[in-house]
């Protein structure tokens, strides 16, 4: 008999581009992206999950970005502007030079790479660029040109008053004055959305779709909030009314203080959540399903004062819930998304949740944390289940950090009685546990690619309230063909996960 199923039983690594090998310091959107796919294929995986791709501030987090639209322009493949003719060999070899495999050296790679496409730039022959012309890409990249006019400085430090409060008189003049930084900025942009296209076709060439995430908040350095000030509550000074973060739990007793401005919900609404359903819409472009990062804030948010010293003297406050929703479904249809219900979650966040029709996540470390709900065993099919998340240490690191009798009831409870400190690729340990996952009920089972090589806590992607050494890991060249394709090509088949989808298709929009 043949169960009756909403979602096709699938499975997924979680691997951030940034984490790839190349030779430019970062993972960037060529050569390795493909090769990756095709591990991804020949394993029987089918989606690929990553971690946000806009351009990132100061911080170099993912989460913190300076546009929600745009792409990040350190991803972009140095190679294609040599097969453009816009630079010479040299110049690409020099591109490479004094950067490190082990990590990735943000301030470094940025700062080569802006050299790099600027001199691309300036060999241009014509526009053609022209073509690629999305809604939000004039206020992105005349932004771009003022945070460089200004020294890379956000909208509230820059000098002029005129433009910090976004006077359409000295915007305007603004426009003319920098034309050339602009049309380079559109150049950058038209770069890196042609290679994400031809990257997003390989893989679905390979029955492969790339899941996306969408941070919930908007950094307080970004072209949304200069131009938009009054959806985020932010003065022409740039002081915010508050800010986001997150209650004291697991990952920071003192909870987390991001500093992100928060909406101004009420005029959202007045607006019939535009911006929602545009940002919305042009992610479902990008990507073929959409991770709703802090999924909770959209019933309840953490609500912190901007002069708060810590996320202590925060409090709850209602966010839009499913209004929301239903003015997005109705602009965009049924939407391909997966909600990170995790946290502090209430009956309320669940309500929205079965209203939403989302599939929530589930992440088998926390199953161990006295969360039962996060156990193998209690996995439905309307959750998609992690052995741990871009937060979370690697699963080897994790079974290290376990009491004695915490670690006996795992391994107990995962049937493994051999040695489970040896790490590397296929270590036996995390074999036993990710098989765990792969029979369990969920419908896609997500691994981070550190679980899939054995690694240990020193290849963490981020650790949350630690405002700096994250989002640094790479892998080595070669590490992903170590890993035994066999052995998950075959977890796949037995496990029936082997279907071509991940979901349902994306709406046309």
């Amino acid at each position: 008999m043949k169960l009756e199923q909403k979602y096709p039983r699938s499975s997924g690594v979680l691997l951030h581009v940034t984490m790839l090998n190349s030779p430019f310091g970062i993972g960037v959107l060529g050569k390795e992206a493909m090769e990756f796919v095709d591990f991804l294929h020949e394993a029987g995986f089918h989606a690929w999950q990553v971690l946000p791709v806009e351009p990132t501030g100061v911080s170099f987090s993912p989460y913190k970005c300076v546009s929600a639209f745009a792409g990040e322009p350190m991803l972009i493949d140095p190679r294609a502007l040599y097969d453009m003719k816009l630079v010479t060999y040299d110049e690409l070899s020099e591109r490479s030079l004094g950067l490190s495999a082990d990590f990735v050296d943000y301030e470094l790679v940025r700062e080569k790479q802006s050299v790099f496409l600027k001199k691309a730039f300036s060999r241009l022959d014509g526009k053609p660029y022209l073509d690629f012309d999305p809604p939000w890409l004039d206020d992105y990249a005349l932004y771009m040109a003022l945070k460089h006019k200004n020294s890379d400085e956000p909208w509230y430090d820059w000098p002029d008053a005129a433009l910090r409060s976004h006077d359409p008189e000295a915007v305007e003049k603004a426009k003319n004055d920098l034309g050339e930084e602009i049309e380079y900025n559109k150049f950058v942009q038209w770069l890196f959305f042609e290679q994400w296209r031809k990257l997003k076709n390989y893989a679905a060439g390979r029955s492969v779709s790339i899941i996306g995430d969408m941070p919930f908040y908007v950094s307080e350095d970004s072209v949304e909030v200069w131009s938009r000030r009054e959806l985020f509550n932010a003065g022409a000074d740039g002081h915010f009314l508050a800010v986001g973060g997150a209650p004291p739990d697991y990952f920071n007793p003192d909870g987390q203080l991001w500093g992100n401005p928060v909406y101004n919900w009420e005029l959202m609404k007045k607006e019939g959540y535009v911006w929602w359903i545009e940002r919305i819409r042009a992610a479902l472009e990008r990507y073929d399903i959409i991770r709703f990062d802090h999924f909770r804030g959209f019933e309840s948010y953490w609500r912190i004062p901007a002069d708060a010293e810590t996320a202590r003297e925060g409090k709850w406050t209602k966010g839009p819930g499913s209004p929301l929703f239903k003015a997005v479904k109705k602009a965009l249809g049924d939407l391909p998304v997966i909600a990170e219900d995790l946290g502090d979650i209430d009956e309320d966040v669940e309500n929205l949740l079965k209203e939403t029709g989302f599939r929530g996540m589930r992440v088998l470390q926390f199953g161990f944390m006295d969360d039962e709900l996060h156990l193998p065993h209690n996995f439905t099919e309307n959750c998609v289940a992690y052995t741990g998340t871009h937060d979370n240490t690697p699963l080897l690191a994790w079974m290290f950090e376990l009491g004695p009798e915490d670690r006996a009831n795992a391994l107990f409870y995962v049937g493994f009685d051999g040695d489970w400190g040896s790490g590397g690729p296929n270590c036996a340990i995390n074999e036993a546990w990710i098989r765990t996952l792969f029979v369990s009920g969920a419908s896609l089972v997500v691994i981070p690619v550190q679980d899939l090589l054995g690694y240990g806590s020193d290849t963490r992607t981020n650790i949350p309230g630690t405002p700096k050494g994250n989002w640094r890991f790479r892998i080595h060249k070669g590490a992903v063909s170590q890993i035994d394709a066999e052995f998950y090509a075959t977890l796949n088949r037995v496990t029936m996960r082997c279907n071509a989808a991940t979901a349902a298709p994306a709406p046309q929009v």
